[in-house]
This record gives C-alpha cells, structure tokens and sequence, in this order.
C-alpha cells in the first residue's frame, strides 16, 4: 500500500513540472557550468568557479522554493522587497565599490552582489501586484503615473551609478508590462524601434535608411488606413534619433567608448573595440562542430576579458561551433515560448503580470548577450541568463522561473 502511495506521488509530482520548461533551464545552467570553468581552466585560482557552483546550488533551492510557495505569500514580499531594494541602490552609491566606471557593486563577507540586478526583479514583482489591484487602470493618467513611478525612482539610482544596461532593462520591462496589457500598439511601436533606428542611424547613413524604411513600413500595416498617424510616428521617432545623437556626447566616457566601438570597431581594436572583435573571433573559428571542449584558442589564452560574464556565449560558440550555438539558441526558444505560455494561460492577474514581464527580460537579455558576443549591438554588460558568472542575476532568474512553475502547477491543484 506504501508503495502504490509512493509511485502515485511521484507520477503526480512529475504531472504537475512544466518539464520542457525545466529541461530547457537545466540545459542552460549546465552550459554555463562548463563555460565558466572552461574560462578558468588554465588560471591561477579556480574560486570564481566554486562561487558560481554556491550561487548555482542556492538558485536551484530557490527556485523550488517559490514553485511551492503560496501566491500569497509572493504577493506580500512585492513591496518590502521593492522598499528594501531600493535602499540597496541608494547604499551602493555611497558604499559600493566601482568597476569598470559604474559603482554598482556591495561586498559582505568576501561575496559582492549587485542591487540593480534585484531591482529587475522588485519592479516586477512591485508593478505586477499594483495591475493586479482591482480597479487599476493603464487606461487612466493614475494607473500609468504610478507605474512609471514604480519604474522611475530605482531607476534613477541605477543611472546615477552609472549603470546603463541594466537602466534599458528596466525601460523594456516597463514597454513589455504596457505590451502585454493591450497598451496603443503605435506607441508602443513607436518606442520600440526609437533605439533602433538611433543605433544604425549612429552606424551610418546607409544602415539608417534600411531600419527606417522597415519600421515605416510596420508602422503603416498597423495603422492600415490611418495616414497621417503613421506620418506623425515615424517624424518623432527621427527627431527623437537625431537629437539622441547630441546627448550621447554628454555620456560618460567609456559609455561613449562603448558606442563608438560598435560603430566603428577598427577604430580602438586594442582598445574599447577589442573585446568585441576577440568575441566576434571566437565565435566565428568554431565552425561547424567547434574546436573541441577545452580546446577554444580565444578562451583558453584569455584573449576575451570578462568572458565569463558579457562574453560567455563565445564560449561554447567557439568550442561547439554553430551546433552548439544552435543548441543554446533553440533552448532559449523553448524557455521563452513555455514562459510565455505559461503567463498567458494562468487565471491568477498577479502571476501573469510577473511571468509575462520575466518573458520580456528574458527575450532582451538573450538577444542583446548574444548580440553584443556577435558585434551586432553595442557592449552594454547584459548577461545570459542562467550561463553567465554573477550570482545576483542568477538567483533572480531561479525565482523568476520558480514563479512559472509555480503558476504551472496551480493548473493541477485540484486534481
């Protein structure tokens, strides 16, 4: 009797685990497992690693955690956590410690962690239980004021480090919460392709017209008839790019250096440029199968800095070739789509409103790391979810996906 106890538990514990949801993200922290310690294999200490191992044991426990959580229970940590968060960001400007030009970083006890990546999740979890009141509108003035103050306010701290990465993130996650709350399409259009338009206008003329002509040519097949609409949209968002183009000169400089590599990366290759043009080297001499585990010449003579973190994609990309890339790609689609379906299908407000906005972050930061490692977006340090080295991220996306697990099983709650 026990035993057919047992077997029934275990088929109903298996029932109620979004399995590819699972499969997907253990294939992705395994991937990173291997990157990180192929990054240091060869150098003098191997503790980097070991503390990814802490932070990966800690993310898998968590993200357990609040798949068994109570919904209440998550909805009652949204706003102390945003509070508390938003303190942090505060404190890292007075007590944090600068790296690389940005001052984003607290250090307890021998382990440094970052408040803006938490605040990634406190705007989440702090927007998703203001939509979830009943009553609340983005169709009214109050309802969008206050959840563009819910976004302001952290990310002024974050800017003032500075911290622009992380800052976009923030701004996309807020354009993802308006998308998915049915917010103007044209708008939200118009917001969207505002960066892009901007950065290959920065490119050069040519770039610039290709972008232009293809976001005009969304915005007229929304607007279908309406002309002058269209017209308006695409005005504002050229003189939105071409203003843009004055106020970066007012950035600081390595930010500056940053864009400047993109545009042109001949032009400082031992320099700003260099670590995108040692990625771009990596990832394209893997060819097909790549040069073997270990065996990446880039990787294993330290050729690309910070690779275990912004650069971590040329890992496998050069050690696995364009087959393990597409592995990785096609991993992130199956974490994305589940996710997405997960959020569109839960009958709970709040957990939908969490698990669609961790869809968008999830989307920007696997395109722009990807991206950034291939040399087709500026260096901005966005990592790769759940395989680059940083134990504040990763714990952030453990919950996250703990969240849609979490919403998963509410489906067999009653069975």
């Amino acid at each position: 009797m026990s035993m057919e106890v047992k077997v029934g538990a275990k088929k109903s514990f298996l029932r109620t685990v979004d399995k590819k949801l699972l499969a997907s993200v253990l294939f992705l922290i395994l991937i990173g497992i291997y990157s990180i310690f192929s990054n240091y294999l060869n150098s003098e200490t191997l503790i980097p690693f070991q503390k990814h191992l802490t932070y990966v044991s800690w993310g898998i426990i968590l993200m357990f955690a609040v798949a068994f959580m109570p919904e209440q229970w998550i909805r009652s940590i949204a706003f102390p956590f945003y509070i508390i968060t938003t303190l942090l960001l505060i404190a890292v400007l007075i007590f944090g410690v600068e790296i690389n030009g940005t001052k984003g970083w607290l250090r307890i006890a021998g382990y440094s962690f970052q408040p803006s990546e938490f605040a990634k999740l406190a705007v989440i979890l702090a927007s998703s239980a203001f939509l979830s009141i009943p009553g609340v509108s983005l169709k009214n003035i109050r309802g969008l004021g206050t959840l563009f103050v819910i976004f302001l306010l952290p990310l002024i701290f974050i800017v003032l480090q500075p911290d622009f990465g992380t800052a976009i993130i923030l701004l996309t996650i807020f354009w993802g919460i308006l998308f998915w709350s049915d917010f103007n399409l044209n708008i939200l259009l118009a917001l969207l392709g505002f960066p892009f338009v901007l950065l290959f206008y920065l490119k050069g003329i040519f770039e610039f017209i290709v972008v232009l002509t293809i976001f005009s040519a969304l915005i007229f097949y929304v607007n279908k008839r309406k002309f002058v609409v269209s017209i308006i949209t695409i005005a504002l968002v050229v003189v939105l790019s071409l203003g843009t183009k004055d106020l970066i000169n007012h950035l600081p400089k390595h930010q500056q250096d940053r864009i400047s590599a993109f545009v042109d990366p001949s032009r400082s290759p031992l320099k700003e440029s260099y670590n995108m043009i040692q990625s771009i080297l990596a990832v394209g001499s893997g060819g097909l199968f790549g040069k073997g585990p270990f065996s990446g010449t880039q990787t294993q003579l330290k050729y690309v800095y910070a690779q275990s973190s912004d650069f971590v994609f040329s890992i496998p990309a050069e050690e696995f070739g364009f087959v393990g890339s597409v592995a990785i790609v096609i991993a992130f689609f199956v974490l994305i789509s589940r996710v997405v379906r997960i959020g569109t299908e839960t009958g709970s407000p709040f957990l939908r409103y969490i698990i669609l906005s961790y869809a968008t972050l999830l989307f920007v930061h696997f395109a722009e790391n990807l991206g950034m490692a291939m040399g087709l977006f500026p260096v901005m340090g966005i990592p790769l979810p759940f395989v680059s080295s940083g134990g504040s991220f990763f714990l952030v996306n453990s919950f996250l996906v703990g969240v849609a697990l979490n919403a998963y099983r509410k489906k067999f709650k009653d069975v």
